[in-house]
């Protein structure tokens, strides 16, 4: 019977979006997950850590362990299982609820949507962009009622304008998956 966990962090869904990609071994995920480019650029995971959690997403059943014999020393390859592969699906098409989580969890869901598909990719970025609209016609609201000058409208203006520019930055964002979009279109074409 699996484990049960309320949630999982964005290291452990970058784990598990990579063996959705590909069944691999915990050394070519470390790798993938350090030196700070692509994926590791935003979600870097120490050694230890990569494979304390694929201990616990087997412990879920997201994903499956097998020994490699044809090695020396044998190796365990793991992969997605189809329940794992659901519970990406599910977790890649929702944009994040907080501003804070843009930075990681977002550009997480980014880097994998991008690889999958530009079309999904364009989709994350409208909805993360209609979910920073809501967040902060909500601190505007709430801005309004508190007294000028007061923490609270300190507080609540540092959250305003972060929201702002996260919303201008994935606008930006947005128009780049375009642009990519189209010169790959071009590419096909030619």
């Amino acid at each position: 019977m699996p484990r049960t966990k309320t949630y999982l962090t964005a290291s452990e869904y970058a784990v598990l979006g990579l063996l959705r990609q590909r069944p691999t071994y915990g050394y070519e995920l470390k790798q993938q997950l350090t030196g700070g480019q692509g994926l590791a650029r935003v979600c870097p995971v120490e050694a230890a850590m990569v494979y304390a959690i694929l201990k616990s997403l087997s412990g879920l059943e997201l994903i499956d362990g097998e020994w490699d014999h044809s090695v020396y020393p044998p190796r365990a390859v793991y992969a997605a299982t189809a329940e794992g592969d659901a519970e990406f699906q599910r977790w890649l098409r929702r944009p994040v609820g907080r501003m804070r989580e843009v930075r990681l969890d977002f550009l997480v869901k980014l880097y994998f949507a991008l690889g999958e598909d530009p079309e999904l990719a364009s989709e994350l970025v409208k909805d993360q962009i209609e979910s920073c609209r809501a967040y902060g016609d909500e601190i505007a609201s709430e801005l309004a009622q508190v007294e000028p000058g007061s923490f609270d409208a300190i507080a609540l203006t540092s959250k305003a304008s972060a929201a702002r520019i996260t919303q201008e930055w994935l606008m930006q964002c947005r128009k780049d998956i375009g642009d990519r979009k189209a010169t790959e279109g071009n590419h096909c074409e030619g």
